[in-house]
């Protein structure tokens, strides 16, 4: 009989089952802003930089164009942000309902942040630093 150790030694089965779990708790902290964590992920760059690119917020936030161009789509129907042709890009900027979504969501980052802190202790600097440098060393796959 074999008995497999892909549980507890495979980069993608391990990585897959922390982002669920991960996910899970986000999902408890950003119930605030009545949307998934990612949409704040995005107001929360466009608060850092607006008036940017859906190409360029996409890369920024490690998301496909596709995926990114919808999620945007969901916070322009609430106001969140405008979109706005500039040539042949389409800006994304904050909209006039965004100032009280950027609040809540800032105070479920710092809350997030808090709460993993907690929870890893220690290790959530070196393990969020290890992932930031993994995901960058196979993101060169896709380069070759």
């Amino acid at each position: 009989m074999t008995t497999h150790t892909f549980t507890t030694t495979c980069a993608y089965f391990t990585a897959a089952r922390y982002l669920r779990t991960v996910e899970r708790v986000a999902d408890k902290v950003y119930a605030p802003t009545g949307m998934k964590p990612a949409y704040s992920y995005i107001m929360l760059a466009l608060e850092d930089e607006d008036g940017l690119s859906i190409t360029a917020l996409a890369t920024r936030l490690g998301y496909d164009r596709t995926s990114l161009s919808r999620m945007v789509r969901q916070l322009a129907a609430r106001h969140l942000v405008q979109l706005r042709t500039s040539g042949r890009k389409t800006l994304v900027e904050l909209g006039p309902d965004s100032a009280d979504f950027l609040v809540t969501a800032n105070a479920c980052l710092r809350d997030f942040a808090a709460t993993t802190d907690r929870l890893l202790g220690p290790d959530k600097a070196a393990m969020t630093a290890l992932l930031t440098s993994n995901n960058t060393k196979l993101g060169g796959f896709f380069n070759d």
